[in-house]
């Protein structure tokens, strides 16, 4: 993936990005990758500045369904979910409901009795940046634990493991999705809502992101993922007696779906913000902070990857619960925001369209200098 990012970044994106050429370029590059793998769908979306995002998809809903995926069809995005997250925590930050630099033992009173000190000294900027020193994943008993309420389940899910000294080095990066769970009990325990409510509320309303749920999308018409190995993958119906995600509990760290517009327009908020455009939504120093890397070129729910000659970065995510794959890539200095998933959860069919796709784009580049 940092190969599709190097080469994208390596070039400037002229004004003509929209152009009638490249459009047709890159829904021919999308046909072709379709028409690769039939059995699995297939969705991608992009746009330039504040432009309305191109939208493309093709496949089946599932595999051997004669039912076809839509170019407004919902999609888990998995740890792209982490950006919706520390976002939040930024706003709540803005509000002066939280501090990012303060002890989250402060914030967590009423659970300081059984919570061993280590943890106690933790802070937010730690948690959102993977530099707390915590496990990156819960237990399989966690795992597989049934669901009652997810406030609940968290917390529950917390305390078997903030009763013990931490075992990771403070300050140094470890990829941690019980950090973000951490993060979004926090911010409930302060606001007295629970994380989906908050999102719901904060992020989606505002955005007019209409298509955010959470899990798995089970409305009609909507694509399923695919568990099992490579060649022998079975559909995972969202309604269906076997988990089709990850656990409710987890939902802070990677368990949003929505259509590939909406995941574009999240993108260009996120843009827009960078830019002090949109204080409202998240001041322009918030953004940034959230766009500056800490301990390997990773910020606050996004990967930040440099550019080769040191001018600037790009800012991307991926994610998947091991049955979707998902991309997102915001290059700030262009104003470009691309999209691309699948509902399965191999990376490589969702990368190779992305490096075509970055090829045409800088093509186009280089046509305009």
């Amino acid at each position: 993936m940092r190969a599709i990012i190097a080469a994208l970044v390596l070039f400037g994106l002229g004004s003509h990005a929209m152009a009638d050429a490249l459009e047709t370029e890159i829904s021919n590059l999308f046909a072709q990758a379709a028409a690769k793998n039939k059995r699995f769908a297939l969705g991608a979306a992009y746009a330039v500045g504040d432009s309305q995002p191109g939208l493309y998809s093709a496949g089946p809903r599932f595999k051997g369904s004669d039912d076809q995926v839509t170019t407004h069809a919902p999609w888990h995005i998995g740890s792209i979910t982490k950006s919706f997250t520390a976002t939040l925590i930024l706003q709540l930050a803005q509000r002066d409901v939280l501090a990012l630099d303060s002890p989250i033992g402060g914030y967590l009173k009423r659970h300081a009795d059984h919570m061993h000190s280590d943890w106690q000294t933790i802070t937010l900027h730690q948690l959102l940046s993977h530099t707390a020193g915590i496990p990156a994943n819960g237990s399989q008993e966690h795992m597989t634990r049934p669901a009652t309420n997810p406030v609940d389940d968290r917390i529950a899910v917390l305390q078997s493991l903030w009763s013990r000294p931490l075992t990771g080095r403070s300050g140094t990066f470890k990829y941690s999705n019980i950090g973000y769970v951490l993060a979004a009990i926090i911010a409930e325990e302060t606001t007295a809502k629970p994380w989906e409510e908050l999102v719901a509320t904060q992020i989606a309303a505002p955005l007019g992101l209409t298509s955010l749920g959470f899990g798995p999308p089970d409305n009609e018409g909507a694509p399923w993922g695919h568990r099992g190995f490579p060649g022998f993958k079975r559909p995972a119906d969202p309604n269906g007696s076997e988990p089709a995600d990850n656990p409710v509990w987890m939902g802070p760290a990677g368990r949003l779906h929505m259509n590939l517009n909406d995941l574009v327009i999240w993108g260009q908020a996120h843009l827009k913000a960078c830019k002090g455009a949109n204080p409202a939504f998240l001041s322009q120093e918030n953004c940034q902070r959230m766009q500056t890397a800490n301990s390997k070129d990773y910020g606050y729910g996004w990967v930040i990857q440099p550019r080769p000659d040191g001018s600037g970065a790009s800012v991307w995510h991926n994610g998947s619960n091991t049955m979707w794959y998902a991309i997102l890539i915001i290059e700030p200095e262009n104003d470009l925001v691309l999209a691309v998933t699948t509902n399965t959860g191999s990376a490589a069919r969702v990368e190779k369209l992305a490096t075509a796709m970055t090829k045409a784009l800088l093509k186009n580049a280089r046509q305009d200098e």
